[in-house]
């Protein structure tokens, strides 16, 4: 019977570790100004394919200059590329437009910050029924802070520490993500799910450690 507990046990985890995956890749991209992907790397790659979009992704700046690095590159024509540095109200902060060519054209451009101010960054690109194939790379520099990793499988693993003592609990630690707790209230409500499950994946992982020391 314990064995079987376990194992559903074990189940439930893989369930809820896809389910957390799966809500990371929702909001890998955000259409919403009022709901961008808060950035988990100082790097940004996408790809079109000749079909308008624009996305949005935000991030703090500390004090002092913020390097915006923007590479992009087509199949064969050129087409536009748009990045731009927003405030939360929508006021233009950075403008950065870049024509990418079928050999891959380069800007950057700096802005300098005064106090910790959250920065949307807005990649709009336009219909452009020639272009088959446009990758991009943004990269930022400087006095940027971003959100620490999500926690990855093996952090919901306990240690060989952490089994042979049985009261030690997992839980008493905080993960990356609730140790940097977002400023912004809709950021709060976008990351109470995900705290959610991997409290949940830490206690039944916890679980079953126990049941097979009990054994």
């Amino acid at each position: 019977m314990k064995n079987n507990r376990n194992f559903n046990a074990l189940n439930l985890i893989l369930l809820m570790i896809l389910s957390l995956t799966f809500i990371s890749a929702t909001q890998a991209q955000s259409t919403d100004m009022d709901s961008p992907t808060a950035l988990g790397s100082n790097v940004i790659e996408g790809e079109g394919d000749g079909k308008g979009e624009t996305v949005y992704y935000s991030f703090t700046a500390t004090k002092g200059d913020v390097k915006v690095t923007v590479d992009a590159k087509t199949d064969y024509y050129s087409t536009p590329l748009r990045v731009t540095l927003m405030d939360e109200d929508g006021n233009e902060l950075l403008p950065i437009y870049v024509v990418a060519k079928g050999a891959g054209q380069r800007e950057v451009k700096t802005k300098r910050f005064v106090r910790d101010t959250k920065v949307i960054l807005k990649i709009a690109t336009q219909d452009d029924k020639d272009v088959k194939l446009l990758t991009y790379k943004i990269k930022l520099d400087g006095a940027v802070k971003v959100e620490e990793p999500m926690m990855s499988l093996t952090e919901t693993t306990p240690t060989t520490s952490e089994q042979s003592n049985p009261n030690s609990s997992t839980e008493q630690t905080p993960s990356a993500d609730s140790s940097a707790a977002p400023t912004d209230d809709k950021e709060t409500k976008k990351m109470t799910l995900k705290d959610k499950i991997k409290k949940k994946v830490k206690k039944e992982a916890k679980k079953v450690v126990d049941n097979n020391l009990d054994n």
